[in-house]
């Protein structure tokens, strides 16, 4: 099988994880790479003649919201496949806009939900589908930074800039959201701290503190459900100071009368690796192959962040 040829634009350490995987896998080879600065310094127009002229069959993108957005569509538009990261846009037609070049092209659109790929996620999510700790009743999550992190959430406020993975993650387990309510500390964008309280069509109720002012870096969803609860906290390789990447479990016990004890026993893992990268590329290989359809990292899944992101920000501005 000949390699399939990847163009990398952007500069992080998901752009070097992403180029060290595509390197490792037997079937893919990096055919070009663009710095962030590189791709500024190109100016719109010319970054998308790049991505449609440059000799690839995947560009592979981690670029602010606005680039992204033109890089992928002029990419689709040229037949290539793209793998772009949250949120890919800077509004929801944004991504209605690449959805629908996507579907035009026959090509594959896949976004980089590096969250979904974490041991602690995927392992919650295992034990959630066994159905033994029933109905998903409350979600809390808050992803709380030290500053704003980069150069998008400088840009658009913590919550699109860097929160959404946070909204991805609870789509995952909570479903599409139906109702929203929210505040932020500020009208004005960027805003710093926000705090969301979502339904989801199910009944289950999350609550989202998204922070720029987390002095103790933060990672955690908490799920309670009707027999217990799963609880994720801290991610790896994830920005600095995060700390170790958990899971703890615990299943309700009751009484003699039936009724619920409190504090049961917990079960913790700890997980030192966080393959996430090496995922995606897997993924999205087998996709373009056949082998197998795209589950993580979707446009729907990408719409559906974006939408409640969106939400929560009008729900902030209106409600008092």
């Amino acid at each position: 099988m000949t390699a399939l040829r990847f163009a990398v634009l952007g500069q992080s350490p998901l752009t070097t994880a992403r180029m060290a995987a595509i390197r490792s896998h037997p079937d893919a080879e990096v055919s070009g790479s663009w710095t962030l600065a590189g791709a500024r310094k190109l100016g719109p127009e010319k970054l998308e003649a790049l991505v449609a002229e440059t000799p690839a069959d995947v560009i592979a993108l981690d670029l602010p919201g606005d680039l992204s957005y033109r890089a992928a569509l002029a990419a689709l538009k040229a037949g290539r496949h793209v793998l772009s990261t949250l949120p890919g846009g800077r509004t929801v037609e944004d991504i209605v806009n690449l959805r629908e070049a996507e579907q035009r092209s026959g090509k594959l659109l896949k976004f980089g939900s590096g969250l979904r790929y974490h041991e602690s996620v995927r392992e919650a999510r295992r034990h959630m589908l066994t159905g033994k700790f029933g109905k998903l009743l409350t979600a809390r999550a808050i992803y709380g930074h030290t500053g704003l992190p980069d150069v998008e959430a400088e840009a658009s406020g913590i919550l699109l800039g860097h929160g959404i993975h946070m909204v991805d993650l609870l789509h995952l387990f909570c479903g599409p959201f139906e109702t929203c309510k929210a505040m932020r500390d500020s009208d004005e964008t960027p805003e710093h701290n926000l705090f969301a309280i979502l339904k989801s069509g199910s009944g289950t109720l999350a609550q989202l503190h998204a922070s720029a002012t987390s002095w103790r870096q933060t990672f955690r969803l908490e799920l309670g459900f009707e027999e217990g609860y799963l609880w994720l906290d801290g991610h790896l390789p994830g920005l600095k100071g995060y700390g170790p990447e958990v899971l703890v479990q615990a299943m309700l016990e009751r009484d003699g009368r039936g009724r619920p004890i409190a504090n049961p026993p917990e079960n913790v893992s700890e997980f030192t690796e966080a393959p996430s990268a090496r995922a995606e590329i897997d993924e999205l290989l087998a996709a373009m192959s056949g082998k197998s359809p795209l589950v993580n990292g979707t446009s729907h899944q990408a719409f559906d962040a974006m939408n409640i992101a969106q939400r929560i920000c009008a729900a902030a501005e209106r409600w008092a």
